[in-house]
């Protein structure tokens, strides 16, 4: 059988996206996904993930060194309290691990999985319960696993620990590699995490389960995980989680729409009609929304523009005003302090003066050209002077004063327009009264109105002195309410809108988380359906290596069955996955999970377990499978020890069972096994026995004697259990004895199993196991020729066993009762 590319599920996706023709986006969600769900999340989030580096090339085809168990040593684990040794035979060969439910076997498996993959399936998706139970309670050991390996073709011993601290959890364990002779290094030195995952060399029971009671996909999963293929599963069910997450997500902001309208249609605000303009297109358009619900109404609101207008209105500050006036009366004041000399008439006298002077220069003691009267002296010119001085300072002071007069009123008119056109506007709708604004405004501008070189005069600048305080200040008094309610107004607009608003800005946000997720959509509807072919093509390739030699494995299992296997394929992907098997019954095509039994869906599952973990590439040469015998008849239980046989040429195989049909099986088609009991006493002490207490009937014969030897328990319960325990060891040796015959005489084990399963008493049982039909009780007489005790010891353990007779000594009736057993043995 051609064995395939030792390469992992996620090495041959990144190998076949390098080819494939798909977006970039698609690409990633896959990369992602291979990554893991973080990855993944992150990639849906628009990270682009790493690109894992390819490995080694001496990596891809590593020499296999086969590997054995040679014991697995467990501390204060599961079922197992103080220390206790499986000791194994690190070489081919089949060894039946057995024992009761309870006994402690399966913590063996459980221990020997964990150590060597730090998890165990059984309890993989079982409750916190199950995760926090592990820690044996009948110890004070910290808990330790040690494993012993043998390794094919070389004489170093090599140990896998695994140790926890006290009141550790399970997770926190700390794992070494020890081989002799060598430092002590990582189990991860071993290179077995591809391999564990492509031949994993452990089954359990749980997973055997998943073909027997799962739903479709439950049973296509379970098989994936025996080829080694659950990853592909994990990576499908991400991708179609996420699409149908954003499936989900780009119908949101449609289905918010219609009720985003309807609250539009309603509002009487204009930004209302512009927010529905920017909604009627193909694709709403996300920017003027934005704008819409961040921005005020100025621009969308003509009738908004008087309450803003008067909202900004500013006035000078009263010190201003005040200042102003002061300027006017000061001016006021040096004009009435000149009073008396017009300034222009100095200017004249000046002007006159000035011309005499210089009359008088060019024409020296003359009397005056004017008058004719006095002569221009000296004396008359230093007069002159002096005059004029004095008529021009005046002349200046006076224009001064008119200058700072015309200043401060200009300066009061200047400080506050004329009386805004909006004072005229009717604003009551919007609870603004302006009566009051307006008079005081006008009453202002009236008392500014005349001004300099418009016939005003001093009593008119005293007028403005006086009153222009009182008139700023009822100004000033009657514009803070009208501001007040303009603000008011404005705010109860913007209250209107504001949930408009929040819901446009809300609507905005889901329309754009609809719009990444519909290109997510997309993108991962290409990637699923490029997964898709990608996942058949890499099934059958797993599947094909192994499809002949689990029907090979299928003909031993199956004995008896009427059931043919002609076919497995794994097909279809998310909740449409499930495995079709092509089978025949009694030569007819049929549907086989309809027709197989449980035991057969168990033997299905071995068969195609049993070709994937014996793969040459492996470097397994053992395998560990617990409890496989439940569900299955007598006949597949022979199959399978026939199977096993076949397996074990090579390999390892250690089975851990609680049925004892297996090892008769075993014994008698006189397969070469090494039968291993476990048993288990109190304070979860388990203890190890091998070939001999394999022997059920020998077994129950030594727990028969050790409950003889319990003082500490009640006669009347020990008689019960003595006599049940030794009677059970004679049923097993009638069973023993009758199959043995039967197989001998060629009789068809589903008629040796109906003839057992008839029984219900033990005369008659023995009858049959004596020759007889098993229609009647055995006679005394053939029961002397075991042993001349055994009639006696068959009543007494009849009648012992419902609590009647009387028993001198028990453990004489367990010596009476082995002399039958061992005489049942030789007929």
């Amino acid at each position: 059988m051609e064995s395939p590319d030792p390469v992992t599920v996620d090495q041959i996706l990144l190998g076949r996206l390098d080819d494939a023709a798909l977006p970039e986006i698609a690409t990633n969600l896959i990369l992602g996904a291979v990554l893991g769900e973080d990855e993944f999340r992150a990639t849906l989030g628009g990270q682009v993930p790493p690109r894992p580096a390819p490995p080694p090339a001496d990596e891809q085809s590593p020499t296999r060194v086969g590997t054995y168990l040679a014991g697995i040593e467990v501390t204060g684990f599961r079922g197992i309290g103080p220390t206790t040794t499986l000791d194994l035979h690190p070489g081919p060969g089949l060894t039946i691990v057995t024992g009761r439910n309870g006994s402690g076997k399966s913590s063996f498996a459980e221990a020997a999985e964990f150590a060597l993959t730090g998890n165990n399936k059984r309890w993989a998706g079982r409750s916190d319960v199950w995760w926090k139970s592990w820690r044996n309670l009948h110890t004070d050991e910290a808990p330790a696993i040690r494993i012993r390996l043998g390794v094919d073709g070389q004489r170093q011993a090599a140990t896998i620990e695994c140790r926890w601290t006290t009141g550790g959890e399970l997770t926190d364990w700390s794992g070494f590699l020890q081989v002799t002779g060598e430092p002590r290094g990582s189990v991860a030195d071993l290179g077995w995490e591809r391999p564990m995952e492509l031949y994993r060399p452990f089954l359990s029971y749980a997973e055997l389960g998943g073909l027997l009671d799962g739903r479709p996909s439950e049973i296509h999963d379970s098989l994936h995980r025996i080829l080694g293929l659950d990853q592909l599963v994990k990576i499908d069910k991400m991708l179609k989680d996420a699409r149908k997450e954003m499936n989900d997500q780009r119908a949101m902001a449609a289905a918010d729409l219609p009720a985003l309208r309807d609250m539009l249609a309603t509002h009487p605000d204009p930004r209302a009609r512009q927010a529905e303009d920017a909604l009627a297109g193909k694709a709403a358009d996300l920017e003027r929304l934005v704008e819409l619900a961040t921005a005020d109404d100025r621009a969308s609101d003509r009738s908004a523009t008087p309450l803003r207008q008067l909202d900004v209105l500013e006035l000078p500050e009263r010190d201003v005003i005040a200042a102003d006036v002061e300027r006017l009366r000061a001016a006021l004041r040096d004009i009435d302090d000149l009073a008396g000399t017009p300034a222009e008439e100095a200017k004249v006298i000046a002007a006159l003066l000035r011309d005499a002077l210089q009359h008088q220069q060019g024409h020296p003691n003359q009397p005056c050209p004017v008058c004719g009267g006095r002569t221009l002296d000296e004396e008359w010119a230093r007069q002159a002077r002096a005059e004029l001085e004095r008529l021009t300072t005046r002349a200046t002071r006076m224009d001064e004063a008119h200058g700072a007069e015309r200043a401060a009123r200009r300066a009061l008119r200047e400080r506050l327009p004329v009386s805004p056109g909006l004072l005229d506007l009717d604003l009551t709708t919007d609870r603004v009264h302006l009566g009051e604004l307006r008079a005081r405004w006008r009453q202002w501008d009236d008392l500014l109105a005349a001004g300099p070189g418009a016939g005003a005069g001093a009593d008119d600048g005293v007028t403005v002195v006086a009153a222009a305080l009182p008139a700023y200040d009822e100004l000033l008094t009657a514009l803070h309410p009208a501001q007040v309610a303009a603000r008011h107004a404005l705010e109860r607009r913007q209250q209107r809108w504001q949930p408009i608003a929040d819901r446009l800005r809300g609507w905005v946000e889901t329309e754009r988380d609809s719009r990444q997720a519909a290109r997510l959509y997309t993108a991962l509807q290409k990637a699923i359906a490029w997964l898709k072919i990608v996942a058949d093509q890499v099934r059958n390739d797993r599947l094909a290596p192994v499809v002949a030699q689990a029907t090979e494995i299928w003909n031993t299992l199956r004995q008896e069955s009427n059931v043919d296997l002609a076919g497995v394929r794994l097909a279809g992907t998310g909740s449409q996955r499930h495995v079709e098997l092509d089978v025949n019954v009694d030569g007819v095509p049929s549907a086989a999970l309809g027709v197989m039994s449980q035991g057969e869906l168990h033997s299905l599952g071995l068969a195609l377990f049993l070709p994937r973990a014996t793969m040459p590439e492996s470097p397994f040469r053992f395998l560990v499978i617990d409890d496989p015998v439940q569900s299955m008849d007598p006949a597949k239980v022979h199959g399978l020890a026939q199977a096993l046989a076949v397996v074990a040429r090579d390999r390892q195989v250690i089975v851990f069972t609680h049925d004892d049909r297996l090892p008769m099986a075993a014994r008698l088609l006189q397969i070469p096994a090494r039968i291993v009991t476990i048993s288990r006493l109190p304070g979860s002490r388990v203890m190890v026995a091998s070939d001999g207490n394999g022997d059920p009937a020998l077994r129950y014969l030594d727990d028969a004697r050790a409950i003889t030897q319990d003082e500490g328990m009640a006669q009347a319960a020990r008689v019960r259990i003595v006599c049940g325990l030794l009677r059970d060891a004679i049923e097993y040796a009638c069973h023993e004895v009758i199959r043995r015959r039967h197989l001998t005489n060629g009789v068809p084990l589903a008629e040796t199993e109906r003839m057992l399963a008839e029984q219900h008493r033990t005369r008659r049982l023995l009858a049959l196991a004596l020759g007889g039909d098993g229609r009647t009780d055995v006679s005394d007489e053939k029961l002397r020729r075991l042993d001349r005790s055994s009639p006696q010891v068959v009543t007494v353990l009849n009648k012992g066993v419902h609590g009647t007779g009387n028993i001198p000594s028990l453990g004489g009736l367990v010596d009476y009762t082995r002399r039958l057993v061992d005489g049942l043995r030789r007929s």
